[in-house]
């Protein structure tokens, strides 16, 4: 899995200390993160990715299971993660919520309904 960001740094401190992924090897024009034998890298771009649209426009999406989505949707709004609600939305799909990252990638935080 791979996720494209303008900043390296600023990309370190996003998935490292407000997600809490451990950092596994930072090369000259990417890094690279493991969490939970998943592993994933942050490649160097030029150019941030608009938000608009979202669940609209084709596009991947990296999905976290969490124990209790309220819970870590207002741990991530404490260390100012930006979400795309307010709240989660109640429909019939999973519980979930999406955020972006400083770069406009766009993630979601899913709590099983059963």
């Amino acid at each position: 899995m791979l996720v494209f960001v303008t900043d390296l740094e600023q990309a370190k401190r996003f998935y490292c200390d407000t997600l809490g992924f451990p950092l596994k090897a930072e090369h000259p024009n990417w890094i690279e993160f493991e969490h939970e034998g998943c592993e994933f890298k942050a490649f160097k771009c030029d150019e941030p990715q608009p938000v608009k649209n979202y669940s609209r426009v084709a596009r991947s999406v990296f999905v976290f299971r969490v124990t209790s989505l309220d819970e870590s949707f207002r741990d991530l709004r404490e260390k100012g993660v930006t979400f795309l609600h307010s709240q989660p939305p109640e429909n019939e799909f999973p519980h979930s919520v999406a955020f972006t990252d400083p770069f406009g990638n766009v993630h979601e935080l899913y709590e099983s309904k059963n």
